[in-house]
């Protein structure tokens, strides 16, 4: 009798102690299924491919819905149809500067739902320019260009190229890269359009050499203000044809008249070396002459010493190239003279 009494009380006490511990095992599987289902559902909930948007008058935009059922309808509706308009494919147009709501409902049987999208229409841009015409960079180097858009309170964004990526690259956002020596330019563009049709922009050349070469340069261009005397195409022609022909690997987005003006202007700084090195040899040999004449055992010395004084003449510096073949092009004492008369006159007007 006691066994079996005892039997009982310990079958008893399993029992309880399986009810007591049961209810705290089972939910923590339950509660893991109800996560993982919620977290599906979030990853398959319809949503839009923007939440806001910001668009110029007289621009478009497409919404769509992502995550939509095959048998779900959707439909779109704007809060204000005269500032942002929208069609049954989603497609906002801007109509007026201001701010709306677009709603796109979705239906599904019985049931429906909705997602909004914040809408701002600002006014386009009607011109754009760089600050900087010009830029001189090292190889591997940045520069960040600005640009002055009006009116300043546009939404429009200024869309950047480069003509030449192998020479220079510029981000999104105006960075210029560096990448190889040379000179290409870079474009700022808008929507807004010329006369002719063609999209407005503002230019700015971009010369890529040696880091070490980018101060001279800048203190070339520096000292020498009669250079604003050429128009500014003249003088962006020549430097294109120098620093892509003379110095660095040739721009092949060139056309062919571009090529033979190249080719021309490389004649042309060749000869007018060699008119240089042809003078300064005379003076050297009248020189020589003299010294050989005066000094019985120097002509020995002169004749070793040749060689090496006729590699030094001709390593010139990339400054002193420049100034020779702009030179070549564009008389420059002629230009700093008038530029010096203009500054006069201009002086002289203020002081009176």
């Amino acid at each position: 009798m006691k066994k079996n009494f005892m039997l009982k009380c310990l079958i008893s006490l399993g029992l309880l102690l399986f009810l007591t511990f049961m209810p705290h095992i089972m939910p923590a599987s339950v509660h893991t299924a109800q996560a993982s289902e919620i977290e599906k559902e979030k990853n398959s909930e319809a949503r839009l491919n923007l939440k806001s948007i910001t668009l110029a008058t007289g621009k478009s935009f497409t919404l769509r819905v992502y995550n939509l059922d095959k048998d779900a309808k959707v439909s779109f509706k704007s809060a204000n149809p005269e500032i942002a308009s929208v069609n049954e494919d989603g497609t906002i147009t801007g109509n007026k500067v201001g701010s709306t709501t677009v709603t796109a409902t979705i239906r599904r049987g019985f049931n429906s739902a909705s997602l909004t999208c914040d809408v701002t229409i600002g006014p386009p841009a009607f011109s754009v320019k760089l600050i900087h015409s010009r830029i001189i960079i090292g190889i591997d180097q940045s520069f960040l260009l600005e640009a002055l858009i009006k009116p300043v309170n546009t939404v429009e964004a200024v869309k950047f190229s480069s003509k030449n990526p192998t020479i220079a690259t510029v981000s999104t956002g105006g960075r210029v890269t560096a990448r190889a020596s040379g000179m290409t330019y870079v474009f700022a563009e808008i929507d807004a359009t010329n006369q002719d049709g063609s999209r407005k922009f503002s230019s700015c050349s971009v010369i890529v050499t040696k880091p070490e070469e980018v101060g001279p340069l800048n203190e070339y261009f520096a000292l020498h203000p009669e250079l604003s005397m050429i128009s500014e195409v003249e003088l962006s022609n020549a430097l294109f044809v120098f620093f892509n022909t003379l110095e660095a690997p040739t721009d092949n987005t060139n056309s062919d008249t571009g090529s033979s003006e190249v080719q021309e202007t490389q004649i042309t700084y060749n000869a007018m070396s060699a008119d240089t090195s042809s003078e300064t040899e005379k003076a050297a040999a009248a020189t020589d002459a003299d010294a050989v004449e005066s000094e019985p055992g120097a002509k020995d010395n002169i004749e070793s010493a040749e060689p090496s004084s006729a590699i030094e003449q001709k390593e010139l510096s990339l400054v002193e190239k420049l100034d020779n073949y702009l030179n070549s092009i564009f008389d420059l004492a002629q230009l700093k003279q008038k530029y010096e008369e203009r500054l006069q006159i201009v002086t002289g007007t203020i002081t009176q």
